[in-house]
């Protein structure tokens, strides 16, 4: 099944009365790690990982792993409870590798609900928790590197989530994904279109979030990174050779203006995410890219932030 679409009908949008207020804040060596792991790049009161921080845009702090954590609980409610949609429980699960791991949340939940599987997370960052379930390890790798994985180390399912900004050739990525995988193994991405929002009513033109998703677009296309290929990844896979490629579309709202109570809890988690996820994903494009100043970025980022607690603004992302 390809293209197959999802939640595409508009979003009902509720009253001020069903509520009204906001909250804003809700080496691969795993037994050794090299002292540069943890040089830390600290720029504009955010702190970067140590590797590739020329490529890499996005911080590791604690503003970001909370954020990541909070991204985690939302796809939990856009996904009903599901950590995959890919029907990976059709045979025995042996290894599953998950990229860009972050905080490690998702792979920590893999392997408490897949305890005979081994759970494979990789990040730049050593930011994940020491207590995890025996069948979960970490390692900090760089997955746009040539992969290392022998033969009979192949993974019988691949997950990636929030990578966008993150990568700087997809097919290459597609391409590893589908070499390191068992025959009739999955891979799964879940991304979200952080500079696509969208309004079924229009609200969304002119604000300054517009402004924003048009310069953070434009300067992840000079740095490589490129924002705006969420529509394309299904190319990318078909290509690397996967077949049976399953398009899903959703809609995230930001805040609490819809009236369905399940779209409003999303939009309530997602808001929160966006008032740090704004500046992760911004303020370095903006700065060290587009040469902005810090002060300049940071005025947009807080206008984007204002707007997107505008309940008169009914912004969703694709995800």
């Amino acid at each position: 099944m390809s293209n197959a679409h999802g939640d595409e009908h508009p979003i009902e949008i509720g009253t001020e009365d069903d509520e009204s207020c906001y909250g804003s804040s809700i080496g691969s060596d795993t037994t050794s790690l090299s002292s540069s792991v943890f040089d830390y790049v600290y720029e504009n009161g955010r702190r970067y990982a140590s590797q590739r921080s020329g490529n890499y845009l996005l911080p590791n702090d604690e503003i970001e792993q909370e954020r990541l954590d909070m991204f985690h609980h939302m796809y939990n409610l856009i996904l009903r409870g599901e950590l995959h949609l890919a029907p990976i429980t059709e045979r025995p699960l042996r290894r599953v590798l998950d990229l860009g791991t972050g905080t490690g949340v998702w792979a920590v939940d893999m392997g408490d609900l897949y305890p005979e599987a081994e759970i494979l997370g990789t990040d730049l960052s050593p930011i994940q928790p020491n207590w995890v379930p025996p069948n979960v390890k970490f390692e900090v790798d760089d997955f746009e590197l040539e992969w290392a994985y022998k033969k009979d180390e192949a993974f019988d399912y691949i997950h990636g989530r929030g990578m966008l900004g993150a990568v700087k050739d997809w097919q290459a990525l597609a391409n590893q994904c589908y070499e390191n995988l068992v025959p009739g193994g999955y891979v799964e991405f879940q991304e979200s279109a952080i500079t696509e929002a969208l309004s079924d009513d229009g609200t969304h033109a002119g604000t300054r979030i517009e402004t924003y998703s048009t310069h953070v677009e434009e300067a992840s296309r000079i740095a490589g990174t490129n924002l705006h290929l969420v529509s394309e990844i299904d190319k990318f896979l078909k290509n690397a050779g996967f077949v049976n490629v399953t398009k899903r579309v959703i809609k995230a709202p930001v805040g609490n203006w819809p009236k369905d109570p399940r779209f409003k809890e999303i939009g309530k988690i997602f808001l929160a995410i966006g008032m740090s996820g704004v500046e992760a994903y911004g303020l370095a494009l903006l700065t060290r890219v587009l040469k902005w100043s810090e002060k300049d970025a940071k005025e947009l980022i807080k206008g984007v932030c204002e707007d997107l607690s505008n309940r008169k603004i009914h912004v969703y992302y694709p995800q």
